[in-house]
């Protein structure tokens, strides 16, 4: 807003809600007739009501696949003005390899989906928002982008194997791509001691390996098994953890006799 000195057909001006509530300027103004005599009338006050419109910075987030992101605003002007009861529309560039995504056309107090990520390295989505004022004038402000990295969430099918008695059983280390696997690099597992049959020993816990192994004895004659539960953990994509799985070793046995003697 400023004053004006040079006469003017009409009074206008284009003012800027600095705040997240509305604002007023009070105008004093001075007509005065043209041709007929250029006489000046009595002030007369023009007050402008302001209301604020939302302006809104880019924003980020990162979650793991699977789980949900929420945005909600808040006002922290001047770079940040979000009046009451702003609400946010939205549309979004499609990315393939995530699903979930979906654009908003019903106003919403936040922008927030669930995003799952189909591949074992980090995916973007972005989203283009579009935020309204609420009962300040329902005022429309620029729109804003959301960048959503959804780092991959390991997921890993059911694992068997088989091992002879006392011998260490072949180290599973799942392979991306393989049986709907989705193993990110830098993947870790940890699991407990197995649930054995036949009185297997030699079970053991393992925590941020980089394969399963394990060294079993069975003491029976006949294959005896050892169910592994193993949680995965993506590496360096997050640090998110995955659906656990198992991992079943046949046990086989291995004769042992001791010496003999006879005597015919």
């Amino acid at each position: 807003q400023s004053n004006q000195s040079t006469a003017q057909s009409s009074i206008s001006q284009t003012l800027t809600n600095l705040t997240n509530t509305v604002q007023t300027v009070v105008y004093t103004v001075t007509p005065t007739s043209g041709a007929a005599g250029t006489c000046v009338g009595p002030t007369f006050t023009v007050t402008v009501t302001v209301n604020p419109k939302p302006v809104v910075p880019n924003q980020t987030a990162t979650i793991c696949s699977g789980t949900a992101f929420a945005i909600a605003p808040v006002n922290a002007a001047p770079t940040t003005i979000v009046p009451a009861n702003t609400t946010y529309t939205w549309t979004v560039a499609a990315n393939a390899n995530v699903t979930g995504q979906s654009n908003q056309a019903t106003p919403q107090s936040n922008i927030s989906q669930t995003l799952t990520n189909l591949t074992n390295v980090a995916q973007n989505v972005v989203y283009t928002v579009t935020p309204t004022s609420g009962a300040a004038g329902t005022c429309i402000g620029s729109t804003f982008t959301i960048t959503v990295t959804v780092n991959p969430k390991p997921f890993v099918s059911t694992q068997t194997t088989s091992a002879c008695s006392g011998s260490a059983f072949a180290a599973i280390t799942p392979v991306n791509g393989v049986t709907s696997n989705i193993v990110p690099t830098g993947t870790t597992y940890t699991w407990s001691a197995p649930v054995v049959t036949g009185g297997l020993t030699g079970g053991a816990a393992g925590t941020a390996q980089t394969s399963i192994t394990g060294t079993l004895t069975n003491p029976t004659n006949v294959p005896q098994t050892a169910t592994y539960t193993v949680t995965p953990t993506s590496g360096s994509a997050g640090n998110c953890v995955g659906a656990t799985f198992t991992v079943t070793v046949t046990v086989n046995p291995k004769p042992f006799i001791p010496a003999q003697t006879a005597a015919i």
